[in-house]
């Protein structure tokens, strides 16, 4: 064995705890520049008064009443805030895989959202967020059309999700 004596294995011991402790010791020292925020009563006020305005389509629908259930907890304010959003959904394509006989789609919907002062009409936020679903292999014609319809819904109400996450952590930068 190549640690032959009792104490080359106790010096061997002391070693491997020293670099353990000394491991733990910098991964509390790196985060203790970390600071966690938690969602604030002045944060949830703010998003009280985002106005959602309506996106006209099926999935815009489900997105806009998604992003105002996010945002309004509590019930809503008067609107201090002004989001516009767009809804863009790129063509599905067809994936298939070699020696099966079925076929999968990918879908992918993008959302475009600005936020405006309503006072001013000056734009404070502006970004975009995209989500991707994969649509299953069906063979009927209706089959194929409802697990579209249910991708896009799905699609809708993720970036819903992530539109009132990105809209959260903006008022949490603006508090601080």
């Amino acid at each position: 064995m190549w640690l032959s004596s009792e104490n080359d294995q106790n010096i061997c011991g002391c070693v491997i705890r020293l670099l353990g402790i000394a491991f733990f010791g910098f991964a509390l020292v790196a985060c203790g520049e970390m600071s966690i925020h938690q969602l604030s009563q002045n944060n949830q006020d703010s998003l009280k008064k985002v106005m959602v305005t309506d996106v006209r389509s099926r999935e815009g629908q489900i997105y806009t009443r998604e992003l105002r259930q996010k945002l309004h907890i509590g019930g809503k304010s008067s609107a201090a805030y002004l989001l516009n959003s767009e809804i863009e959904t790129a063509s599905s394509a067809t994936i298939s895989v070699q020696g099966a006989a079925s076929s999968l789609k990918k879908m992918s919907m993008t959302t475009t959202f600005e936020l405006n002062d309503v006072e001013t009409g000056e734009t404070l936020y502006a970004d975009s967020v995209s989500g991707d679903a994969t649509l299953g292999s069906v063979s009927s014609l209706y089959g194929q059309d409802e697990s579209e319809s249910h991708a896009r819904e799905r699609l809708a109400v993720l970036l819903a999700q992530r539109v009132g996450r990105r809209l959260q952590l903006y008022f949490l930068k603006q508090k601080q």
